[in-house]
């Protein structure tokens, strides 16, 4: 055998063996799809004189988001989460149907610190909008208040573990701050009214919301 012969053959022997590898290698970059359920907890005040606990109660947050890594490590998302609120509390009469929800949605950034082990923490920050309404009554006589502003910054942070190189499934937790900007209030079979909070009536709140996340590499 030549030595022209003898190298081309020990080329085609490397790729040959490399190509299983290479399979089996996950990508770096790609998108992914997650699914969170979460516990929301409000804190402070949705407007003047009107606590947020009294106005939309806490939550279950059922969230899906999807993400695209840029690299193993960081990936930028869009999220969207449908809370369902049990507010407002002791403010709905006996025999008077109420309901409360909390519609929140927005970007995240997220950091993933060991993205290769079984155990990884990840960290991120985002932001958002946010809009939440109380219903009471039913047909005619049903009457709401809507109120919806900014998700002005939210911190999360979890521990993942990898089921599989594509799979991971892990506890977090996540506080926010916002503030509401404009409520809609209509009574019985009266037109609603929309108009901005003054300054007087804006609050800020927060949401703070432990949770579980499942997350899938596509």
């Amino acid at each position: 055998m030549t030595s022209r012969r003898f190298i081309a053959s020990l080329v085609l022997t490397f790729c040959l063996g490399a190509l299983p590898a290479a399979a089996q290698e996950p990508k770096g970059s790609g998108l992914a799809l997650g699914a969170r359920g979460a516990i929301g907890i409000p804190v402070g005040d949705a407007f003047a004189e009107s606590a947020l606990k009294d106005t939309f109660g806490s939550t279950v947050a059922p969230q899906v988001d999807l993400s695209y890594f840029f690299n193993r490590q960081l990936s930028l998302g869009a999220y969207f989460q449908y809370g369902i609120g049990s507010g407002p509390g002791d403010q709905c009469e006996d025999g008077v149907n109420c309901k409360s929800t909390v519609l929140r949605f927005g970007i995240d950034l997220d950091y993933h610190f060991r993205p290769d082990g079984f155990f990884s923490p990840w960290v991120g920050v985002g932001v958002g909008y946010e809009i939440g309404k109380v219903e009471m009554g039913e047909g005619a006589a049903n009457s709401y208040l809507k109120l919806e502003g900014y998700d002005l910054g939210h911190a999360h942070f979890g521990v993942d573990l990898q089921l599989t190189r594509s799979i991971a499934v892990g506890p977090y937790i996540s506080a926010s701050v916002g503030q509401y900007r404009e409520g809609t209030v209509r009574l019985g079979g009266s037109a609603e009214v929309s108009n901005d909070l003054s300054d007087d009536a804006k609050q800020l709140h927060v949401w703070i919301q432990p949770g579980v996340r499942v997350q899938f590499r596509l």
